[in-house]
């Protein structure tokens, strides 16, 4: 990671202002067609949510203020930001995973198939998984498969650092005539990301959705 250059940054009165705010954050639901990647996974056999996942963490990092980060109080950009979303257990509870984000598809594939099964075996969670230590360098992602929502809120702590990270939550993808439609959500702090790039996010991925038989392979 490095530092950002806030005296000469053109936002830094946008940044200074939103530090100002006991909650920064706000979010945008949007529908995005899943109908090539689901078409996709029907064929290869593979998992649509890590299909989805891999589609997700590349478009969002493709994104500058998506790698922002409030650390110590400073500003810093990270090269790369990593996964970590929620898996259920045996037991119905849900365990945090996580792990080094990796741009080769296959290995992402197998790394993250990996630590979902063995997360799934889980008789209990594991605290440490819930309270780790500079987990900042993360996309916070949550799914909700049993329902297709339209909006959406996540807990958000005080600590402006945590603010900072961008929270995911997928719904339920349904068929609607030829199409398949699932609806994302994606949180973020103001203090550095404005609406352009948030939009620019959510049209970074469904790109990358509408090419889902060329770049998961």
């Amino acid at each position: 990671m490095k530092k950002i250059d806030i005296k000469n940054w053109n936002r830094q009165k946008t940044y200074e202002w939103f530090q100002t705010f006991s909650n920064s954050t706000y979010g945008m639901s949007v529908i995005m067609d899943a109908t090539n990647l689901k078409k996709h996974t029907e064929k290869t056999k593979q998992s649509f949510f890590i299909d989805l996942l891999y589609i997700i963490l590349t478009g969002l990092n493709s994104i500058e203020e998506f790698r922002m980060r409030l650390i110590d109080g400073e500003a810093v950009i990270f090269e790369d930001i990593n996964p970590a979303f929620t898996v259920m257990t045996k037991s119905g509870t849900f365990e945090n995973v996580r792990f080094k984000n990796n741009k080769n598809f296959k290995q992402f594939y197998k790394n993250a198939y990996d630590y979902i099964e063995k997360a799934k075996k889980q008789t209990e969670i594991k605290k440490e998984n819930y309270n780790p230590e500079n987990c900042y360098d993360e996309y916070y992602i949550t799914s909700a498969p049993w329902i297709n929502f339209t909006g959406m809120t996540h807990p958000i702590p005080d600590n402006k650092s945590s603010q900072c990270v961008p929270r995911i939550c997928i719904g339920k993808y349904e068929k609607q005539k030829e199409q398949y439609l699932l609806t994302l959500n994606i949180t973020v702090s103001h203090i550095f990301v404005d609406g352009y790039p948030l939009s620019m996010a959510f049209n970074k991925i469904q790109e990358l959705l509408d090419q889902a038989e060329d770049i998961l392979k």
